[in-house]
């Protein structure tokens, strides 16, 4: 477009000297301006359909390189120019000296540095090494692709927010990682991390791999590895290799596979090992976790002795559940109970908040939010009363604590005791006709239906208690 405005300007310029009658040299000059720019439009028009039809028959649709176009239009312009002065018999041999000498004069100090920066930047392009919007490592530089120019390249680094330009003769000369590459839809990304030795391989594998396909942000469909790495001296070293979908993410995914991690470790019963130089000793180890669950346990029975579901118990039957079932902490994104499995726990939220979601008619990675819920919130209480398979997944928001209550605690503390049980049932029965909205003789009629359910479950569950 650029060369056809050129061309318009020059042809109304020069009718407008037709028009006052005026003649010589500048007339000349605009008649040979716009037969230029008119044979150089329409070559640019030509190569522009032209790279068009090749991205489209190419395998990969991706047309030739765009500095290749560049310079066939170039080339089609200094064509143009020789061929407009030579019909006016103004291209001379003096001329035509007079010309370069005057380009080699403004361009001679950095002539052999642009030509190297040109040939270097035809040379990967023509080569496809990579393209704009790839992630690529580059000498070191990391950063997504966003322009190539005959002098340089630009690279965008999300992570300090800035603008890297290498000239292109560096990147002929460098070591050139291009992470988009075979596939731009997932990058490999690895992590690694050391844990105790007391902690059995494959049950610290299977505690990561959990960690890595439960991680928002990991390809799902790629596979995931855990790896014995090395034995430190105070850790067996383990790498993580799985893919993400977001190259500009992998930081963010990185520290969130860490954070969830060390809560999957910790509620497995294991810590990350000490430096070898943290001398700590048994004692004193333990003392401070004694101390720590004793303060667990605390804060566990006031959330308990606040919840109506458990008015009927006295304050011993509560410390007895928060004594014998654990309190479970979880990182952001994780899951706590899964849509469809079988629940032999209840849960009450200690702190922190919590998700409940659905799955979506569109497909298993979809999820519809109905809920959130907060200090208190019970949950999960159904499948574990009546050992139905839950009906919905509930994920931590943040960092959250639990009140695991076993099957086994709400038959010692419920189901032996006639009182309590019909008090636990009527509280469930409410909850549910507030939800779906029961008159008070389908309240009625299901408190009792509950209660029949519990002493069946817990009955086939317990039969030889």
């Amino acid at each position: 477009m650029l060369f056809f405005r050129i061309a318009l300007t020059a042809a109304v310029l020069s009718r407008l000297l037709l028009m006052f009658e005026q003649q010589g040299e500048v007339l000349v000059w605009l008649r040979l301006v716009e037969s230029a720019a008119l044979y150089v439009a329409f070559v640019e028009f030509s190569l522009d359909l032209l790279w068009i039809v090749l991205a489209r028959v190419s395998s990969r649709k991706v047309a030739p390189p765009r500095l290749l176009k560049d310079l066939l239009l170039v080339v089609a312009v200094l064509l143009a120019v020789a061929v407009q002065l030579q019909s006016r018999g103004l291209l001379t041999t003096l001329g035509s000296a007079a010309v370069l000498g005057g380009l080699a004069f403004v361009v001679g100090p950095g002539t052999a540095s642009q030509i190297s920066n040109i040939s270097s930047a035809l040379t990967f392009q023509a080569e496809r090494q990579f393209s704009v919007g790839d992630w690529v490592d580059i000498d070191g530089s990391v950063g997504r692709v966003e322009t190539v120019t005959w002098n340089s390249t630009y690279l965008y680094d999300n992570i300090q927010d800035r603008i890297i330009i290498l000239p292109n003769s560096l990147i002929d000369s460098s070591k050139v990682v291009n992470f988009s590459k075979p596939a731009s839809n997932r990058y490999r990304v690895d992590v690694e991390m050391g844990l105790p030795y007391e902690a059995p391989p494959q049950k610290i594998i299977s505690i990561l791999l959990d960690v890595l396909e439960n991680q928002p942000g990991v390809v799902r469909s790629a596979p995931c590895h855990v790896l014995v790495e090395s034995f430190a001296d105070s850790s067996i070293n383990y790498k993580l290799k799985f893919f993400i979908s977001n190259y500009a993410e992998r930081h963010a995914v990185k520290s969130d596979i860490f954070s969830n991690a060390w809560y999957a470790v910790h509620r497995a019963g294991y810590s990350f090992p000490f430096p070898v130089e943290d001398v700590r000793t048994f004692a004193e180890t333990e003392r401070r976790d004694a101390d720590l669950l004793q303060q667990v346990q605390k804060e566990s029975f006031a959330v308990l002795r606040r919840e109506p579901l458990f008015a009927s118990l006295t304050d011993a039957q509560i410390r007895d559940i928060v004594v014998h079932d654990a309190a479970l902490a979880f990182g952001d994104s994780e899951v706590i109970v899964r849509e469809g499995d079988v629940g032999d726990s209840m849960y009450v939220v200690l702190e922190g908040t919590c998700s409940v979601q659905v799955k979506a008619s569109g497909g298993p990675q979809e999820q519809i939010l109905l809920a959130e819920l907060r200090q208190g919130a019970v949950f999960g209480e159904m499948a574990a009363l009546t050992d139905e398979p839950r009906k919905a997944s509930v994920l931590a928001k943040g960092h959250v604590t639990v009140q695991t209550i076993s099957q086994r605690m709400i038959n010692d503390q419920f189901l032996k005791n006639g009182d309590a049980m019909e008090a636990f049932a009527a509280v469930m029965a409410k909850r549910e006709a507030r939800r779906r909205e029961f008159s008070v003789d389908q309240t009625q009629t299901y408190e009792l239906d509950l209660i029949e359910r519990m002493r069946k479950t817990f009955a086939r569950l317990f039969a030889a208690s």
